[in-house]
């Protein structure tokens, strides 16, 4: 395999794992609830066992994934100064940003483009800054992220009977049309998106720094020339982060099927979580990496759909959305965790199926075509792959 496959392959394999991560974790907030998992829906054996493995696998550690990917491809931007390219990456800032808002009021309130878009402008202002100066901000940028995630669980447990004003929003998926169901997610947009910057804005741009420095140090570029880094990553990283992320996951299932344990135990669940997910992170991204040195073809099947990442990232929010909403077939609220996590690893598959197919005979998803367009890079846009 040539170095620029390489350069290629692992990133976008990383993508295509990412995307199956995030849609099993945003399927709660799709078809169940807009507080995700509800006591009704963990209840069975089954139900329960899939809440845990969301929780210990999935929740807080792949938008950190793909976080350090939008850091890693924003490096390829911004390691030239020159004011064309910084326009050119402030254009795909806006464009996220738009889509984002998109995303959020038709499909799913749960966005994250926006917040990347945010702490996007924060990456240009110290992308020209060494790599000393970098890990000041990733460490500083993780301790924020930290303060505001003990803030949040301790609030969420202090004051547990406080409306949020995502029952609109649930009623809506239940019962209204696409046009109620829309201006209920608009309605509860700015409360869901200053969650999300607090609880997941400072982790995720410290996943941007990482990625920077990866890039400069081109280690996605070529896999086999760090299996040690990639070795010492799976083995600190699962050894380390598993155990927390179990402790973290059954404090919280626990604390959705039952009150017995009291709130604080769910929001000390939240909390270790959220905290220690780049741990299990790192260790992902190392055994996948491993894999991949060893065994090129290592799920290469997975790299159309991290080609065409939003695309399928939208396109997985649009789905569910059509499965569970009052206005497609209106299974919103009715099925238990196991049935929404499957549906959700479904339609992952669906489209990356479709990005597979897609990929043959173009360069770009539909969405990839017009992020070029409004970005100003159109001219291998729409070129049939060869």
């Amino acid at each position: 395999m040539s170095l620029t496959q390489q350069r290629e392959a692992l990133p976008d394999r990383l993508r295509g794992v990412a995307l199956l991560g995030i849609v099993v974790v945003n399927a709660a907030f799709l078809g169940i609830s807009g507080y995700g998992f509800t006591a009704e829906s963990v209840q069975g054996p089954g139900n329960w066992l899939t809440a845990l493995l969301v929780f210990t696998f999935a929740q807080g550690k792949f938008y950190l994934l793909f976080s350090f990917l939008f850091g890693y491809s924003a490096s390829f931007i911004l390691r030239d100064n020159s004011t064309p390219h910084r326009r050119r990456y402030l254009r795909r800032l806006l464009a996220l940003f738009l889509f984002g808002l998109a995303h959020a009021v038709f499909f799913f309130v749960g966005d994250i483009l926006i917040t990347y878009a945010i702490f996007g402008l924060l990456l240009l202002a110290v992308s020209r800054t060494s790599d000393r100066t970098l890990r000041r901000w990733v460490f500083a940028a993780f301790a924020v992220g930290v303060v505001f995630i003990l803030i949040i669980s301790t609030l969420s447990a202090a004051f547990p009977d406080e409306s949020s004003g995502l029952e609109g929003l649930d009623s809506a998926m239940a019962t209204g049309s696409f046009a109620e169901a829309s201006l209920a997610r608009l309605e509860a947009l700015p409360l869901v998106l200053a969650i999300i910057i607090f609880l997941q804005g400072p982790m995720a741009f410290a996943a941007f720094a990482l990625g920077l420095m990866a890039s400069r140090r081109r280690l996605l570029a070529d896999p086999e020339a760090h299996v040690t880094l990639w070795r010492r990553l799976a083995i600190w990283g699962w050894g380390i982060g598993l155990p927390l992320q179990l402790i973290a996951g059954v404090l919280q299932t626990n604390d959705i099927a039952s009150d017995s344990s009291g709130p604080f135990a769910g929001a000390a669940g939240t909390a270790l979580g959220f905290i220690s997910a780049p741990i299990l992170t790192a260790g992902y991204i190392g055994s996948i990496a491993l894999a991949i040195a060893i065994k090129p073809r290592f799920l290469a099947i997975m790299a159309p759909a991290g080609r065409m990442s939003l695309t399928v990232y939208i396109g997985e929010s649009a789905l569910l959305s059509i499965i569970f909403a009052a206005y497609g077939l209106g299974y919103f609220g009715q099925w238990g965790a196991l049935q929404v996590v499957l549906t959700s690893i479904a339609s992952w598959a669906i489209l990356s199926i479709f990005a597979l197919l897609w990929m043959r005979r173009f360069s770009q998803g539909p969405l990839e075509i017009v992020l070029a367009w409004m970005t100003g890079k159109t001219k291998t846009s729409i070129e049939r792959a060869s």
